[in-house]
């Protein structure tokens, strides 16, 4: 591995991202080691796998997040990785694979298509999602819904239909992961959380009508 292109990047996501931002960073690079540590070698062709790339990818796949949002960030923190890149006269090979696997790490495919995406692109929207799958992840989803309505009440019933989007979302989520691993360590956090959201959802049905 190219260490010192790897500390930049790390580097340079840490001065754009910020300490809290870094701090989710930094798990999702941990997440794309483990994930391509326990890929079965019978059912992933590793010997392409490029890991410089990945975990390049993975420290830069937001870094055009502060200035410009995440809608479509794949598109800006894309040309802003080869940018950077390209300043530290990193191989062309790095910076093509970096570019193509912050382009596609936010696509999920069905299985029978996942060939369209590189593997380091599936391994890294894997460790983007799988950390979505918690507990935490439906606290910061009532509060993004609480911070697009601040103004709205909310009962029992309106909580309720909340946490069943909510739920949808997460089985999507869920069913989207592209690699066996991330379903493997995935899978106790998810069930912990359908088990909860379906403990709350029903109190909340038997304390009001819905």
């Amino acid at each position: 591995m190219d260490n010192a292109i790897v500390q930049a990047a790390a580097d340079y996501a840490e001065t754009v991202l910020g300490k809290e931002g870094f701090h989710y960073i930094s798990t999702v690079v941990a997440n794309c080691k483990m994930l391509a540590a326990e890929l079965d070698e019978c059912e992933e062709d590793l010997s392409a796998l490029d890991m410089d790339a990945l975990i390049i990818a993975a420290y830069l796949h937001n870094i055009s997040t502060p200035a410009f949002g995440f809608p479509d960030h794949h598109l800006k923190s894309a040309e802003m990785a080869v940018e950077f890149l390209r300043k530290l006269d990193a191989p062309v090979n790095c910076i093509t694979n970096v570019e193509k696997i912050i382009l596609t790490h936010t696509r999920a495919v069905a299985p029978d298509e996942q060939e369209a995406i590189p593997l380091e692109g599936r391994i890294l929207y894997d460790a983007d999602k799988i950390g979505r799958l918690s507990g935490l992840a439906v606290v910061t989803s009532l509060i993004e819904f609480g911070a697009r309505y601040p103004n709205r009440a909310v009962n029992a019933e309106i909580l309720a239909a909340i946490l069943r989007h909510i739920e949808e979302r997460f089985v999507d989520l869920y069913q989207s992961l592209h690699t066996v691993p991330a379903h493997n360590l995935a899978q106790e956090k998810f069930g912990n959380t359908l088990a909860f959201l379906d403990g709350v959802i029903e109190h909340l049905s038997d304390a009001t009508p819905v």
